[in-house]
């Protein structure tokens, strides 16, 4: 658990009653558009949010509560989370992914299908998946104290972090090379062309 300097917040691990707000992380990282394109439809929005909430309760997959670190209030109230994970495990747990897309969006795509999807990340990398912070939060160093504290967790692997941003959002990029990540290509997710960002600061082998 992780205190941020002179104030009642702490980051803690995720729980699996997380889910459902850990879910919402995920959809708000994303955006509409992209989770419209995953249902295919804007009807099936919905059944995108229960996706992801319903993988975020999983152990296995790569959106797991147990992935995630997740900011609360001193009441406990949820306020913000983040997901991020060993990119060598991505196969394996994307099959979870795949199995509930199938399920929840009418999907028909088999594990080897999904095998030749450009992936968002490597096995040469721990992949920060999403960051969310209510917007009442924000401004207030929180979404900084996520990605450190992620960092912290997965310092001790040795490998850098990476992640994707959208090329539009300026606030994002500011924010991340503040932390000391650094542009070093593009990376397709649902199609779109995203600018990986790494991290490879103080890593410990």
């Amino acid at each position: 658990m992780t205190k941020i300097d002179n104030s009642p917040i702490v980051i803690r691990p995720g729980r699996i009653e997380d889910a459902p707000f850990i879910g919402k992380t995920i959809t708000e990282a994303m955006g509409h558009e992209l989770c419209v394109g995953l249902a295919e439809c804007e009807e099936n929005v919905p059944n995108v949010l229960k996706l992801f909430t319903d993988l975020a309760a999983s152990e296995t997959s790569q959106y797991s509560y147990r992935n995630a670190l997740v900011a609360v209030d001193k009441d406990d109230n949820r306020i913000g989370a983040i997901i991020g994970y060993d990119g060598a495990g991505l196969r394996e747990m994307r099959k979870d992914f795949i199995s509930k897309a199938n399920e929840l969006l009418g999907w028909n795509v088999t594990f080897e299908e999904a095998d030749n999807w450009e992936p968002e990340t490597n096995d040469r990398e721990i992949y920060l998946d999403s960051l969310y912070v209510i917007p009442e939060y924000r401004n207030q160093g929180i979404a900084s104290s996520l990605i450190k504290a992620a960092i912290e967790k997965y310092r001790n692997i040795g490998k850098p972090f990476g992640l994707l941003v959208e090329p539009h959002n300026i606030k994002a990029h500011k924010l991340y090379k503040e932390l000391g990540f650094k542009e070093d290509g593009v990376n397709n997710f649902c199609g779109e062309p995203m600018i990986h960002l790494s991290y490879s600061r103080n890593l410990r082998p």
